[in-house]
């Protein structure tokens, strides 16, 4: 294991510390009482501390209450662009320069250029494109980051539209391969991956039959979605109607392996158009085809899904699921799915309190105030004439409820436009997650809007960052399940992009939350290849990367 960075944050408010104060003593004086009834036999051993303290301490520490973080606009101090964009899909983070910190691509549709944010490392980011060999514009929409060829670097994969059908059997999607020294090339004719005859929309990436190399799985509008696989030599195959996915007419498709049995399954909806299918949800049977078990597994016949994330909110060791929705002339209702553990879901929509009624886009779930759950953020979208809700920043209770904390947050983004795209990432590296918003709407009366960074100001909680390296896997670790224990209480993360995909993808390490806790106590990385690791007493605050089989 090699650490690649660790800063310590010492804030802590009195209140905190008069609060662990407090549970340390009843807790010592409950453990001195309980003693005393084990009677004489048990006196000796009872001279010490029982484990289970440990145990409830950690939990308790890692449990109390600071305030939640505030965020602030920090996109002119950064060295963003402060002119209007429009984001098809979402943003996406991702390291793609190998030097630790997450640099940013934001697509901007056809109405400028695309933005490559490099990190300088400083809080400040310069927009690199036009040296890159990435082409300006285009009619760009989803956008993944993907090491399609294991060299260890980040390569970028463009969907492209028809420009509403015209140039079907022309157009082509791009696939830049990272040549280093901040260099990409275009090998998407080559690769095989041009899908001239497709009205492009999203991308999604996994290594959907472990056999080492990435994959891709492209959503097209009123156009049948292909899967591509990996052939291992810089080519790809289109294995869509083999794998039993063929004649499908879906736009945002995500990988997620929702039942844990080592291969990434399929979930898709249909973010736009006027008729939609109903989402499905497409189970991997683990021989490079696919079988539709939306029925079997509880999935409600619901349409107009905009954005998929898939996040264990409870902390159960399984996936839930989040679908935004909306029209383009009408607000619908939201939709979270709790994971049952045995294949199956429950919609538990309106006991969490997340069934708004909203013209939704992007959603995300990240732990914005590092108390060991899961958080999410949903874009409103919003119509016309009148633009724009407000954002929503929903709180987890930890109780299977959450409450929207979006404006005293500070993410609100109440501006006088169309809400779009969302992505979490730790840009200045301090273990807070910090957000990427952007505004605009295509075919409507707010064509073009603000992109806006929000700094995260932290709290006292502690966290903890994983980097995956495959060696037998793919090189990203897609797919690897990453479980961290701390006493009794556990966080589960998988490795697929999918916390927030709303037709784009990003990659980045797997972000934790901890609380008060200064120690992990396990960490398991259960990778593609069927390898299991664990690791032990993993100190908080820093950054880890682990590499299969070291």
């Amino acid at each position: 294991m090699k650490q690649l960075e660790m800063t310590q944050n010492s804030t802590s408010s009195l209140v905190t510390k008069a609060f662990l104060s407090i549970a340390t003593i009843l807790l010592l004086l409950l453990s001195a009482h309980s003693s005393l009834f084990a009677g004489s036999a048990n006196n000796s051993a009872s001279q010490g501390v029982p484990n289970s303290f440990f145990h409830v301490a950690s939990w308790a520490a890692s449990h109390s209450p600071l305030a939640d973080p505030i965020f602030t606009d920090a996109t002119v101090s950064a060295g963003l662009h402060t002119t209007p964009g429009f984001t098809f899909g979402d943003p996406i983070w991702g390291d793609f320069d190998n030097d630790g910190d997450i640099d940013l691509f934001v697509d901007n549709h056809y109405e400028k250029g695309s933005y490559l944010y490099l990190n300088n490392g400083d809080g400040t980011f310069t927009d690199i494109r036009p040296l890159t060999g990435i082409r300006p514009a285009g009619d760009r929409h989803g956008s993944g980051w993907v090491d399609i060829d294991n060299h260890g670097d980040l390569d970028l994969s463009t969907i492209h539209g028809a420009r509403g059908g015209q140039s079907l059997g022309i157009k082509q999607d791009e696939l830049y391969l990272n040549l280093g020294n901040d260099q990409f090339t275009n090998i998407a004719p080559a690769a095989g991956v041009t899908n001239t005859f497709g009205r492009g929309r999203g991308v999604a990436v996994a290594d959907y039959n472990n056999d080492g190399y990435a994959d891709l799985l492209v959503g097209n509008f009123r156009t049948n979605l292909v899967l591509y696989k990996n052939n291992g030599n810089g080519t790809f195959t289109d294995v869509t109607q083999q794998a039993g996915l063929g004649r499908l007419q879906y736009t945002e498709c995500v990988f997620a392996d929702y039942n844990n049995d080592g291969f990434p399954d399929i979930f898709c909806v249909v973010s736009e158009g006027h008729t939609s299918p109903k989402d499905i949800l497409f189970k991997n049977n683990g021989d490079g085809t696919f079988t539709n078990v939306t029925s079997q597994a509880g999935i409600l016949p619901l349409a107009s899904g905009r954005s998929i994330a898939w996040g264990d909110y409870d902390n159960d060791g399984d996936l839930d699921l989040f679908i935004s929705r909306g029209t383009d002339n009408g607000s619908l209702k939201q939709t979270l799915y709790r994971n049952n553990g045995d294949g199956t879901f429950t919609d538990v929509t309106d006991q969490s309190g997340l069934g708004i009624i909203a013209d939704n886009r992007a959603a995300a779930w990240g732990d914005f105030d590092n108390d060991g759950y899961l958080d999410l953020y949903v874009v409103n979208s919003g119509s016309d004439p009148v633009g724009k809700g407000a954002n929503y920043l929903f709180k987890n209770n930890h109780d299977g409820t959450f409450t929207d904390v979006a404006a005293s947050a500070g993410v609100d983004v109440l501006v006088a436009n169309r809400g779009r795209g969302a992505a979490w990432g730790d840009y200045d590296n301090d273990g807070f997650l910090d957000l990427f918003v952007t505004n605009g709407e295509d075919q409507t009366q707010f064509t073009s809007g603000p992109q806006i960074l929000f700094h995260n100001g932290g709290n006292g909680n502690t966290w903890l960052k994983i980097k995956l390296v495959g060696t037998t896997s793919n090189r990203q670790g897609l797919g690897a399940k990453v479980t961290i224990q701390i006493g009794e209480t556990i966080q589960y993360r998988e490795m697929n992009g999918a916390t927030g995909h709303f037709l784009s993808q990003g990659a980045g390490p797997l972000h934790f939350g901890l609380g008060q806790a200064t120690m992990v106590d396990q960490i398991t990385v259960k990778w593609p290849s069927g390898l299991s690791q664990v690791l032990t007493n993993i100190s908080a605050n820093q950054e880890i990367a682990v590499t299969e089989g070291q």
